[in-house]
């Protein structure tokens, strides 16, 4: 008998729930600034809601649910589906149902924020599970810009709140490196697969890139040399801070397809973006935020701007997201715009994990050691502390000091508290240098709060 979690999935240790926990409040705390509230839906939704509905690539990676009872024995004689059921594999179709089922009881613009685990029947490997957690934050019923401003915003200062170091927030529109490309002479049947190229360009080098491209253009001389100097000009604009970025070269790019049909499309896309970033530098001057003409987003539900961060020292995106003006309609039967913003949360907790001491990992509680037989009395101290805001483990086995203090440390309790005196001060030892002190209860409360 396997007595391991199932495969792709995981065990999670006391230390690590409470630092996922408390990257959980952090993102909480801080989209709580700016209005947005959280909600949670059903591990499972019906099929229909699940399937055929802007999921792509993440539809053929469903956990379906078997039908019970009479309803499976029913679909096995008839030859039906046998599943009716699905665990939800993102946070945004879920969403759109919700939206959908309430109705007249959100506000006309609903803002909402989502911690939740998902799951997909994905091939495990190093990273990546078949169950994670996602957090989304999403403006349900918005058409201004401004909406996007408002996410990069709020995302940036979650980045920065939890100080993962120097990070670039790229945006571009999903509109407009296909129409780029388009306006090079490249056939609409390849753009696909071109894109899918440049979805891979933080984690291979640019001369297999360009590579890629010539073989998917080839007969395409021409088109494929200009998506290759095209690229190549790019490069540096999602490498530096807006301050600096070199956009004469896209501005030249735009004055070469002035002569094309996708001009004016390409010009109204630009523009767009081009205000974002402006308003997002209006509202915060130490915004990272840069214009990456050949970002790529892979779902297919978004209909407008687009964006991702990245932190640098690590290659995958940390957070994406965009507009998704007609993913919500489908399920309400009107349509209803939406932007909103995945953070890549299992990737962003590896970071803190990697981070983490064996000293910021502890647990922020207290061992009250045993002395004697008198449980009553050893219980009735640990309340004492515990009305004052204390949080106190007691020690209820019958072991000697050493024991007990070398428990604590396993359990990765930093401080014990070795007496408590009449007058409520207490001589506690700070474990890791096995040093003694009297304090009172308030001055403990400082040390544990501040670590």
């Amino acid at each position: 008998m396997a007595i391991g979690p199932p495969t792709g999935m995981r065990d999670w240790l006391p230390q690590d729930t409470l630092l996922r926990q408390r990257l959980m409040d952090t993102i909480g705390s801080v989209y709580k600034l700016y209005g947005y509230l959280p909600i949670d839906t059903p591990a499972m939704e019906d099929l229909a809601v699940l399937m055929g509905k802007g999921g792509g690539e993440n539809e053929k990676l469903l956990f379906k649910i078997l039908k019970r009872g009479d309803k499976l024995l029913a679909a096995r004689e008839e030859g039906d589906d046998l599943a009716d059921y699905g665990l939800r594999f993102d946070l945004t179709v879920p969403l759109a149902r919700f939206v959908a089922s309430h109705q007249g009881k959100l506000p006309k613009v609903f803002r909402r924020y989502h911690i939740a685990p998902v799951w997909r029947a994905d091939r495990p490997q190093k990273g990546r599970f078949r169950e994670f957690y996602q957090c989304d934050i999403d403006v349900v019923g918005g058409t201004s810009s401004e909406y996007e401003v408002e996410i990069i915003t709020a995302t940036e200062r979650v980045l920065k709140t939890l100080g993962l170091g120097q990070y670039h927030f790229r945006i571009s529109d999903r509109r407009l490196l296909p129409l780029i490309l388009m306006g090079f002479g490249v056939p609409e049947a390849q753009i696909g697969a071109i894109t899918v190229v440049l979805d891979k360009f933080d984690k291979v080098p640019v001369e297999t890139i360009c590579g890629e491209v010539h073989q998917i253009l080839t007969g395409e001389i021409a088109a494929s040399k200009e998506v290759e100097d095209f690229i190549r000009g790019c490069e540096p604009m999602r490498k530096v801070a807006r301050e600096s970025a070199p956009h004469e070269f896209f501005d030249n790019t735009l004055t070469e397809l002035r002569h094309t049909k996708f001009s004016a499309t390409i010009d109204q896309v630009h523009s767009n973006i081009i205000k974002i970033v402006r308003d997002v530098v209006g509202v915060n001057k130490n915004t990272r935020i840069v214009f990456d003409p050949i970002l790529v987003r892979g779902l297919d539900y978004y209909t407008g701007p687009i964006y991702e961060a990245v932190v640098e020292g690590f290659g995958s995106s940390v957070l994406g997201g965009g507009r998704y003006d007609g993913l919500i309609g489908k399920f309400a039967g009107k349509e209803i715009p939406a932007v909103g913003c995945s953070i890549g949360f299992e990737r962003i907790l590896s970071i803190l994990q990697e981070r983490e001491t064996p000293h910021n990992a502890s647990v922020g509680r207290v061992l009250l050691v045993r002395h004697g037989p008198d449980l009553v009395e050893l219980s009735r101290q640990a309340e004492e502390l515990r009305a004052r805001g204390v949080p106190v483990e007691t020690y209820l086995e019958e072991d000697d000091l050493g024991k007990q203090l070398k428990y604590a440390e396993v359990a990765g309790i930093v401080w014990a508290v070795k007496e408590v005196h009449q007058d409520m001060t207490l001589l506690v030892r700070h474990l890791p240098t096995r040093q003694d002190r009297t304090v009172s209860v308030s001055e403990l409360q400082t040390i544990l709060s501040t670590g």
